[in-house]
């Protein structure tokens, strides 16, 4: 494992004597979070490097955190949602297999997103949490399944752009919700509305320009956010109020799109290569998500 990230799920590893079922890296190679099914037993978790968000998938529900001898957390739930800060320490008793998502979010994250959206230095500590019942954040983790591309699980990288895109909206609602201390109601508006709603149309053409010329590289969302010089926090929610959908699906959408063309105008050239020219990274990601986008296989919609 390499990358800023990779120590807890390395800590965590090390403590349970067992290996993640997959982990999910971004573009540059970083674990951003990992699946695991932890055994029955006890286990002692120390110090971890950047904060974890567990998301509890299925399996046993009989789960006993205690911290400093005392319990703290008991019976878990599936759909739950456990936070675990930096630096704290724990210590886990499973009656059972149990199936977890883990989120790593190092503490620079929640930072850049205080200093952008509530122009503080430094972000509000997050409140520590035991198997809370979420409806947001499960629908936050199901979302995160459908955004990563299906090979995901198989150790492929995710797109920079759909990295972005989940930690902003995971880092907000952490924030608004989970701050130990009281977000004031004038942040509390900067969190809902921004600083704009609607992006100007020459900005969006700028904004078409960039994606068209880079169709077939990772973009960033700070290379969208500059374009409209606000935060990338900001422009998430800008762009979703103009055009309709996020940034990764309009992105996928022109890739699409491209991709029909080519199929269809570019008879000879083989489908890999018509994949490559429209941004996806492998045939077999890019063969799944035009499938499920038209209802048919790119060599079925060639004819």
């Amino acid at each position: 494992m390499t990358g800023v990230l990779s120590s807890t799920p390395q800590l965590i590893a090390s403590a349970t004597a067992s290996a993640p079922d997959y982990v999910l890296q971004g573009h540059n190679g970083d674990i951003f979070g990992a699946r695991w099914n932890h055994p029955a037993g006890e286990t002692q978790l120390r110090r971890n490097a950047e904060h974890v968000l567990v998301y509890h998938l299925s399996g046993n529900t009989d789960v006993e955190r205690l911290q400093q001898g005392v319990v703290t957390g008991f019976r878990s739930r599936v759909g739950s949602v456990t936070f675990m800060p930096r630096d704290s320490e724990s210590d886990w008793r499973l009656g059972g297999n149990t199936q977890v998502l883990h989120l790593y979010l190092p503490q620079t994250l929640l930072d850049t997103f205080a200093q952008d959206v509530l122009e503080r230095d430094v972000c509000p500590e997050i409140e520590d949490f035991f198997a809370v019942p979420d409806t947001w954040l499960d629908g936050f983790f199901r979302m995160l399944a459908s955004e990563a591309p299906p090979s995901a699980a198989h150790g492929n990288r995710l797109e920079t752009l759909v990295l972005d895109q989940v930690q902003s909206l995971l880092v907000r609602h952490l924030v608004t919700r989970y701050a130990r201390e009281r977000v004031t109601d004038a942040e509390r508006t900067q969190t809902r509305s921004g600083k704009t709603n609607q992006l100007r149309q020459s900005v969006l053409k700028k904004i078409n320009a960039l994606i068209h010329e880079r169709l077939h590289e990772d973009i960033c969302l700070k290379d969208l956010a500059e374009i409209a010089c606000i935060s990338k926090d900001h422009f998430l929610r800008a762009f979703r109020d103009t055009v309709g959908q996020t940034p990764y699906h309009y992105l996928l959408s022109q890739r699409l799109e491209r991709a029909r063309v080519l199929l269809r105008e570019e008879q000879a050239m083989p489908v890999a290569e018509v994949a490559r020219r429209c941004g996806f990274k492998n045939l077999s990601h890019f063969s799944a998500t035009f499938r499920r986008m038209t209802g048919v296989s790119p060599k079925g919609y060639r004819g």
